[in-house]
């Protein structure tokens, strides 16, 4: 069966239903003759054998309009005229109303149309009022008449007055081949729609919204998708209103041409008229009416359809809940909206260039409106599209609400399906919240290259305006009109201006966390303002206030940053360079970011399960201790094995010292002090300095400093991490950039290790700028151990194995009294070493050495003192003046036990006696070489052993030797070998002595002299040996004193001799006086006389 004699005996099988209806016409309408009656028209019963002489010209005519047009234009023209003439006496009104009255009394009784002299206004008016007739039998013969008279425009009289210059002027005058309609005619005029007056305009809109009740009433469309309404279709009877809907839903099936024309013509009259779609007028009748929407859009009696739908959208958001159906139906109406451009004039109109430019042959499936999104973002900077293109992009994704549910945009659907399979397959549609699930998705492995892309295109525009997310608007549009003056409903344009709709969203999150209780935001819009910011953190595009001010600059300096969140961290790279506009507003969101990492796409991104893992906050407010956190454990093995973490979190950190606000605590807690005493500094280490400074001051001038304990503690924890890589410092790795090059160059920047190289390197080959800002950083690490990054560190164990209750700013001293003891940290001990090296070559260094020396430097060392800079090191020259008044044993009992304790460890471990190091390198790596690979404490008595054998050839290292030993001689525990030799001794004859200015020595020395044998053999020995080094002291360093010519004296084997001719002298300088006086009191005599 062809699809023409299926149509044929559908149509016949309705119209046989309804026979017994035209039979009850009245009698003078029974005695006129029929079509197949007329003697002229007899072939006509060969094309229509089902009809009979009692078949009247409504049944004869529908079976005309039913065959292949071909076929009719065999009829002879006679027959032609006879079939023309009985229709224009069937549509004349008083035949009409005849036609009706029989089954419609009491329905044409309700709707009070009145016959009138302009023939075709009473079918008219039948026809606008069909919807208050009740009864079925009346409808379908309406129906029925309605699609025998619709192409005869004729009976529509002011079809023919409205559109008469119009047809003139388009040319629209036809005569169809089959001479039986006008329908080419009404067809050219749709097509020509938005060309004629707004009369004529309405006019077609009605006549259009007729053709809605049946495909067969578009004649044109009809006939074009008869095969594939038959392909794809069939379930559906023409008439039923549901043909339309199904080749709709399959106009990208492989439809014919034909067809797709003349679907995408009706849907082009259906977006200027909403009431074309009977499915939606059917759906949404009552919710258009309750709702007020024709008033509310429109005077105009033609709605468009995004009109309606605004409209609609606009009531369910304002919390009216709309019948399902009528949804359903909207849903439907936006997804056609979505899959062809050409339904939205405007875009038509204001895009029509970029589409031949950029978007040719992508019609289907919304791929063109897809492509134009693409071109609007910033990644396409050079082939954007133009304003009005942009403006007419943002109205269709308000129209269609795309930020509502996924499902409408056929693109999206498409691509994301397999991503929403995998990750959110639980999640309900609708209220976005699958789109917000496939946005925190977005770095996820399942998420798809075509996803993302669509994703971002569309966010692109939800982002410009609050009211197209409707999680964020539902949640927040009370505080939105409460601090941001946002008025007016969902619709409203007035307070819709794409210039003030993205500062909204700012406007909201500077109330995220007020601390002012009364000005913060409901529970549920903070919830929503997070996810909102996390989400659209991960482009530059989904940040209008950003990508508006910066646009120049991203185009000059990230053009080939494509990456999630690099075009963000291009910017802050570059931030000294951009605009200033573009700078103040990446400054604020990299305010943002410091606030909540969530907002750090970088970062969030790449430390995800680290977060999750170590820095999951105690609530949901951030507020700066998630990247805190970050900080403090970039060096947890979790965090080192994955690089791309690591670094995200140094690069923040490099970032935050170009402003001491992106560091959210910092900024907390010390801008009101940065405010008031460091006006002039511009960086956060500017800022750092200057309020460490402060401090420091305040603290030598002995006042309560203004600076409270919040901001100090994040200044510690600031000049912290400044010590963890050279780069957090740009002061120093300015002042040290040559240095590093030349004695670190393969040092790694991170863990310190450049600083440690720096501190290592000897101060006489650096030069005097690295000097300078070296020396100040030693400085605060001794003041404050906290801050020592490799001393905290490397010693994290061992200070909680041995000073677990010692202040962190004062660990050193404890890790010095304990660093020979058993399990000691090698690492630890060597970065101890180093600091006791540092501390040996500058007092300024020691605290302690200050604290308990601070009398006695001022006076025996005051020269020496007052003329070092502050900035520049002593090289241990204050330190070995105090060793000079040690060894005289001048020094107070603090001070004294202070040296003692520095020199004994000196003595323990050559490398902490810098200067011997230095002077006696030859002999330690020749003469002492075997024994310093033993230990240090055997090669400083190595060399001692050298001295006493005259085996050290260099001037300098023979004079630091008798320098140690005439220290020894001044305090036994500055001789650890002897003091360890003799340990039992010492307890056992001289426990009762106090120690210092040689007591222990002389103690032992009278022991051995008067009783030898109850010394222990290695005492006795080591003693023995001991006072032929202070022999041999003597020949090489004449006394520098009496108190040292005593020791000398007393020390010597000859001391007698010593003595015999001491007395000698004093004898005969006796003798000699009592002679000279004998002779001049004579020679006074003899005067007087």
């Amino acid at each position: 069966m062809s699809p023409l004699q299926y149509l044929l005996f559908s149509s016949f099988l309705l119209l046989n239903n309804l026979h017994f209806i035209s039979a009850q016409k009245h009698s003078d309408q029974s005695q006129r003759k029929s079509i197949v009656q007329e003697p002229k028209c007899v072939e006509i019963r060969a094309m229509c054998p089902n009809l009979s002489d009692q078949s009247d010209d409504v049944l004869i005519i529908e079976c005309l309009q039913s065959l292949d047009p071909k076929l009719l234009g065999r009829l002879s023209d006679d027959c032609q005229h006879v079939i023309w003439t009985h229709m224009n006496n069937l549509l004349q009104d008083e035949n009409i109303r005849d036609m009706l009255m029989p089954v419609c009394r009491s329905n044409l009784d309700k709707i009070n149309c009145q016959v009138a002299a302009t023939s075709g206004s009473y079918l008219k008016c039948i026809v606008n009022n069909k919807e208050q007739i009740d009864n079925a039998d009346c409808v379908n013969y309406v129906l029925r008449i309605e699609n025998v008279a619709f192409y005869d425009y004729r009976w529509i009289a002011q079809f023919v007055n409205h559109c008469n210059a119009d047809i003139d002027k388009l040319n629209c005058g036809r005569l169809d081949h089959d001479g039986l309609t006008q329908s080419e005619t009404i067809s050219c005029l749709q097509n020509h729609y938005d060309e004629v007056n707004d009369e004529c305009k309405k006019e077609i809109f009605k006549l259009t919204e007729i053709q809605s009740d049946s495909i067969k009433l578009d004649r044109q469309l009809y006939l074009a998708c008869a095969e594939d309404q038959m392909r794809y279709c069939r379930q559906f009877a023409p008439g039923s209103g549901r043909v339309y809907s199904c080749l709709i839903h399959h106009r990208f099936d492989s439809l014919q041409v034909q067809c797709q024309q003349q679907l995408l013509k009706r849907q082009k009259l259906i977006s200027q008229d909403y009431r074309i779609s009977k499915g939606l007028m059917k759906a949404c009748r009552d919710d258009i009416k309750k709702s007020h929407c024709r008033k509310q859009t429109s005077d105009d009696k033609s709605i468009r359809m995004a009109q309606v739908l605004l409209c609609l959208e606009s009531v369910m958001k304002n919390g009216t809940r709309l019948e399902a159906n009528c949804v359903a139906e909207m849903s439907d109406q936006r997804r056609i909206l979505m899959e062809d451009f050409r339904l939205s004039p405007e875009i038509v109109d204001k895009c029509s260039n970029e589409i031949q430019t950029y978007c040719m042959e992508l019609e289907a499936g919304g791929r063109t409106i897809h492509c134009l999104m693409d071109h609007a973002r910033l990644k396409n900077s050079k082939k954007r599209i133009n304003y009005q293109c942009q403006r007419a992009l943002e109205d269709l994704v308000k129209e269609t609400d795309l930020g509502e549910d996924w499902r409408v945009d056929p693109v999206l659907h498409e691509a994301c399906q397999p991503v929403v399979r995998a990750a959110c397959q639980d999640i309900r549609g609708g209220n976005a919240r699958v789109l917000s699930c496939l946005l925190d998705n977005i770095a996820a492995d399942h998420m798809t290259e075509d996803c993302e892309e669509a994703l971002y295109q569309i966010q692109y525009f939800v982002a410009r305006d609050f009211k197209l997310d409707p999680q964020l608007y539902n949640a927040c549009r009370d505080d939105a009109a409460k601090y941001c003056n946002v008025r007016g409903a969902w619709d409203d344009k007035v307070y819709n201006d794409p210039e003030n709709g993205p500062q909204v969203l700012p406007c909201l999150y500077r109330y995220a966390y007020n601390e002012d209780k009364d000005k913060q935001l409901k529970e549920q819009c903070f919830e929503q303002i997070r996810r909102v910011m996390r989400q659209r953190a991960l482009s530059v595009d989904l940040m209008p206030e950003v990508e508006d001010a910066c646009l120049p600059d991203l185009a000059s300096f990230c053009f080939d940053k494509t990456e999630k969140g690099e075009e963000m961290l291009c910017l802050q790279n570059n931030l000294d360079k951009l605009d200033d506009n573009c700078k103040h507003q990446v400054e604020e969101f990299t305010e943002k970011e410091a606030q909540n990492v969530e907002l750090n796409a970088y970062v969030s991104t790449h430390c995800k399960k680290i977060i999750q893992t170590l820095c999951t906050p105690d609530d949901k407010h951030d507020q700066g201790s998630v990247m805190e956190c970050l900080i403090s454990n970039k060096n947890n093995p979790t965090v080192k094995a994955n690089p791309k973490c690591r670094i995200s979190i140094e690069h923040f950190q490099l970032i935050s010292l170009k402003n001491y606000k992106f560091s959210f605590k910092f900024k907390a807690a010390c801008k009101n002090y940065a405010m008031r005493f460091c006006v002039a500094a511009k960086t956060k280490s500017e800022v750092v300095a200057c309020l460490s400074e402060k401090i420091t001051n305040d603290t030598i001038a002995g006042i309560k400093s203004d600076v409270q304990k919040e901001c100090r503690q994040q200044l510690k924890a600031q000049l912290f991490q400044q010590r963890e890589n050279i780069h957090f410092d740009p002061k120093l790795e300015r002042a040290c950039h040559d240095d590093i090059r030349k004695f670190c160059k393969d040092v790694e920047a991170g863990s310190s290790q450049v600083l440690e190289c720096l501190q290592s390197t000897s101060e006489k080959k650096l030069s005097d700028t690295c000097q300078v800002e070296l020396f100040k950083v030693k400085k605060q690490e001794t003041s404050d151990n906290s801050v020592d990054y490799a001393l905290q560190t490397l010693c994290e164990d061992t200070i909680q194995l041995f000073c677990p209750k010692v202040e962190k700013a004062r660990v050193l001293d404890c890790l010095k009294r304990h660093k020979d003891d058993i399990g000691f940290n090698k690492k630890c001990l060597a970065v101890v070493k180093h600091r006791i090296i540092e501390q040996n070559t500058d007092y300024r260094l020691n605290p302690l050495l200050q604290e308990n020396c601070k009398m006695d430097i001022k006076k025996f060392c005051y020269s020496v003192a007052v003329q070092a800079k502050p900035e520049k090191e002593l090289n241990g020259e204050v330190i070995d003046c105090l060793k000079k008044a040690f060894k005289h044993a001048q020094l107070s009992n603090r001070c004294e036990k202070e040296m003692s304790m520095i020199l004994r460890d000196q003595a323990m471990d050559v490398q902490l006696n810098p200067l011997l190091r230095a002077v006696c390198r030859d002999e330690l790596d020749t003469i002492c070489k075997d024994d310093l690979e033993k230990g240090f404490l055997e090669a400083e008595e190595c060399l001692k052993n050298a001295f006493l054998q005259k085996r050290i050839p260099t001037a300098a290292c023979r004079n630091e030797v008798v320098s140690m030993l005439e220290e020894s001689q001044a305090d036994i525990n500055v001789d650890p070998t002897l003091q360890q030799t003799c340990a039992l001794d010492l307890l056992k004859y001289c426990k009762d002595i106090q120690e210092g200015n040689g007591r222990h020595i002389r103690c032992l020395k009278i022991v051995l002299e008067d009783n030898p044998k109850s010394l222990t053999p290695e005492c006795k020995s080591m003693l023995s040996k001991r006072f032929e080094m202070y022999k041999n002291v003597a020949q090489f360093a004449p006394p520098e004193g009496l108190q040292q010519l005593y020791n000398q004296v007393t020390y010597s084997p000859a001391k007698h001799y010593f003595f015999f001719v001491t007395l000698m002298v004093i004898g005969t300088m006796f003798a000699m006086g009592m002679f000279c006086g004998r002779v001049t009191r004579r020679h006074m005599l003899v005067k007087n006389k």
